[in-house]
């Protein structure tokens, strides 16, 4: 557990922690999702001990939530489920680390590869969206806009363009 004065203690993100006291219900995976976009400085995850500092400060109780991390920690670099935590290195994530290198590597078209593949299903464009808020350290608008220069740039293709339950799948490479 983190004390008042580590360094991660000092680096809670005040727009963060206003965004998570106003979902109060976000526990686990949503949690440290969030955390990962305010935090892209220590990507790909967050250190526990960031998210120790967050949990302090939301008044949860910081042991539970960290057993109940260390509970579900997986260290597969493949997806195994949306309430599984991704061990990266020393941090965690709400995302494997295949989908963390797919993105640096491929950008969103990597990352909707991976993510069509390990899913075993489309992709929709929220769940896409949030993978990206998460995993680029970015706001939805940003990812949103992501998205759409991917589109414009036939990277991927979005089906139907205009609806917000559009799937999202790697365009087909030429050749």
């Amino acid at each position: 557990m983190a004390s008042d004065n580590t360094p991660d203690r000092e680096r809670v993100n005040e727009q963060a922690l206003a965004e998570l006291r106003s979902h109060e219900t976000w526990h686990g995976p949503h949690l440290i999702r969030s955390i990962e976009r305010h935090h892209s400085e220590t990507h790909p995850g967050i250190p526990l001990s960031l998210f120790d500092a967050y949990t302090e400060r939301l008044g949860y109780d910081a042991i539970r939530s960290r057993a109940d991390v260390e509970e579900k920690v997986v260290d597969d670099e493949n997806w195994q489920s949306e309430a599984a935590y991704y061990r990266i290195g020393d941090n965690v994530s709400a995302y494997p680390v295949t989908w963390h290198r797919h993105y640096e590597d491929g950008g969103v078209r990597g990352l909707v590869g991976v993510m069509q593949q390990q899913l075993g299903h489309d992709v929709q464009r929220g769940d896409l969206l949030l993978a990206l808020e998460a995993i680029a350290g970015v706001d939805r608008p940003t990812a949103d806009a992501m998205l759409t220069t991917a589109r414009r740039e036939r990277q991927v293709v979005v089906q139907p363009r205009t609806n917000p339950e559009a799937f999202v799948y790697p365009a087909k490479t030429e050749g």
